[in-house]
């Protein structure tokens, strides 16, 4: 894969995931309403810190992947919140699916680009 494509593949997921943490603290993005269980369970996670916590490891997991530094960490700890944030769209909330796949799909790009970083982790 060109290096440049990948190098702006993980700005542009770096610059999401710092956006997306940021505004769980400030707010500058409104929260759809989710109907049923989906709201009961995201008032849950407002309520109790949780999101706050995600939004500490977007924010540093933005930073380190637009700094170059620490990627293959980073993506471990965005593929994970991605996936959840898929799971979670995709039983609770399709009609905003959208963001949580296209972050998804970002991180499993740079995941490929940076497979002999994962080739241990991956292997069977």
């Amino acid at each position: 894969m060109n290096a440049k494509v990948v190098m702006g593949i993980r700005i542009l997921f770096g610059i999401f995931c710092l956006v997306f943490g940021l505004n769980k603290f400030l707010h500058f993005l409104a929260f759809p309403e989710i109907p049923g269980d989906g709201g009961t369970l995201m008032g849950i996670y407002a309520t109790s810190g949780f999101l706050k916590l995600i939004g500490v490891l977007e924010v540093l997991g933005g930073l380190a992947l637009i700094l170059n530094k620490f990627v293959p960490l980073a993506l471990t700890i965005m593929l994970a919140i991605m996936f959840n944030a898929a799971v979670f769209h995709l039983l609770h909330d399709q009609a905003n699916i959208m963001g949580a796949l296209l972050g998804l799909v970002l991180g499993l790009i740079l995941v490929y680009a940076n497979k002999s970083s994962f080739k241990d982790l991956l292997s069977a």
